[in-house]
């Protein structure tokens, strides 16, 4: 550096004179010299020796106060404590917060996500419903040093004690989880900001705890989105964070080590990802289960006039098909398994009902009615949360084939509690 700033004052010296050199030659004789006189001039000298002596003089004494200036700050600095290094950045939300993200095994119906620990009357794992869908158990499997024997020693069988398919969010409750797992620290929808970057830990496609960033694209209120059997609504946050198949359920979160989303599902395209917003979340945590709600179909279905028949057992061909011996069976999916039966139930010759089994688990979930026997059904009402009891319907209101209104119940009180149009 000394150096430098002597080589650049040396420079400005030999300028300085330059200039003046040839200004002077410039104002006197003729301005238009012969080619001899301009040979001449240039050979010459711009700068004597005593400038040239005296240019050195200053350098040297520019060296010695330089050298004098860097002994001093040296002194100062012996005896003074090395800075910490700096710490921050992505790789301390990996480290805080790994081990707190959970692989989730659903071997009823055969698949697999992510999620993470809570503190919510005690440690708590939240996910997404879809990926314990009707499971009552599903096995929880915590972070291990050889990430290729995931589930081989730390794995726990952990109980679905809450679930909301409309916002596609479940809670599981695990007995004996170490008291050392971290729950995550909530942040803000409000303070999401577009341009952001966000944080994802996750399993996507059986890749175990993968970390991936990118930013956030814009924020979604009132989302909806459909799987092939349900659909959902959810405030949510549309991000470049890449997340596959696996990533369901798993935390997303801001730069400041904050959950700010449950990252969910993805739409065709380019970098087009979705997380259910962290408010969501935090009202799905704390609002009533829909079970302790003491409603008038719960009541009804305590004495046993439930509103469906639901299959107990595992056999297709019992329950339903004995309930209603002269319902007609549809293989809708045409894989080979009864979907859906077809009831008559004025025996006109014609259906007017229909009940339907998305998922083919032998388990009821919806049921369309077609009061004017045109074969388009007006009105089908689902039982969401597999209760017996409904939850919400959808109607045609021109009998166009298109669904128009959907409406909810959310206590199940027999009443309807918020209405909504289907674009």
């Amino acid at each position: 550096m000394i150096k430098k700033i002597i080589f650049i004052l040396f420079l400005t010296t030999l300028c300085g004179h330059l200039s003046a050199e040839t200004v002077a030659y410039k104002l006197k004789g003729d301005l238009k010299p012969k080619k001899s006189e301009a040979i001449e001039v240039s050979a010459t000298p711009l700068i004597d020796s005593k400038e040239i002596a005296k240019s050195k003089e200053q350098l040297i004494t520019i060296v010695k106060y330089a050298n004098n200036q860097s002994n001093d700050v040296a002194k100062k600095n012996k005896n003074r404590k090395p800075r910490p290094k700096f710490k921050g950045g992505p790789e301390e939300i990996f480290e805080k917060y790994a081990n707190s993200v959970v692989y989730i095994d659903n071997k009823k119906d055969k698949g697999s996500g992510s999620g993470f620990i809570i503190n919510h009357n005690g440690l708590k794992i939240i996910t997404n419903w879809h990926v314990v869908e009707t499971a009552k158990n599903v096995t929880i499997c915590l972070k291990t040093k050889n990430l290729n024997r995931v589930c081989d020693t730390d794995y726990y069988t952990g109980k679905v004690v809450k679930r909301n398919k409309q916002r596609d969010l479940a809670m599981i409750e695990v007995k004996g989880l170490p008291t050392n797992l971290k729950p995550v620290t909530y942040g803000s929808y409000k303070k999401v900001k577009i341009g952001q970057t966000a944080f994802a830990i996750g399993h996507p496609d059986g890749l175990v705890w993968t970390f991936t960033n990118g930013m956030i694209s814009q924020k979604r209120p009132d989302h909806k989105w459909r799987y092939k059997s349900s659909r959902h609504s959810a405030n949510t946050i549309q991000i470049q964070v890449p997340i596959n198949p696996g990533n369901s359920g798993g935390p997303l979160f801001n730069k400041d080590k904050k959950l700010i989303g449950v990252n969910t599902f993805t739409s065709e395209g380019e970098n087009l990802n979705f997380a259910i917003a962290v408010d969501d979340l935090i009202e799905f945590i704390n609002e009533v289960k829909q079970e302790d709600i003491e409603s008038k179909y719960i009541q009804k279905k305590k004495k046993g006039n439930t509103w469906i028949q639901k299959k107990s057992d595992k056999n297709k061909k019992s329950g339903i098909s004995k309930k209603y011996p002269n319902a007609k069976e549809v293989d809708l999916t045409k894989n080979g398994v009864t979907d859906t039966w077809l009831l008559d139930e004025n025996k006109d010759g014609n259906y007017e009902k229909a009940l339907m089994d998305f998922n083919e688990d032998g388990i009821i979930e919806a049921v369309a009615y077609d009061e004017n026997e045109n074969d388009n059904y007006e009105m089908i009402v689902f039982d969401d949360d597999l209760d017996g009891n409904p939850d919400r319907a959808e109607y045609d209101e021109n009998d166009d084939g298109t669904m128009d209104v959907i409406a909810y119940d959310y206590n199940q009180d027999g009443e309807w509690d918020k209405f909504e149009e289907l674009s």
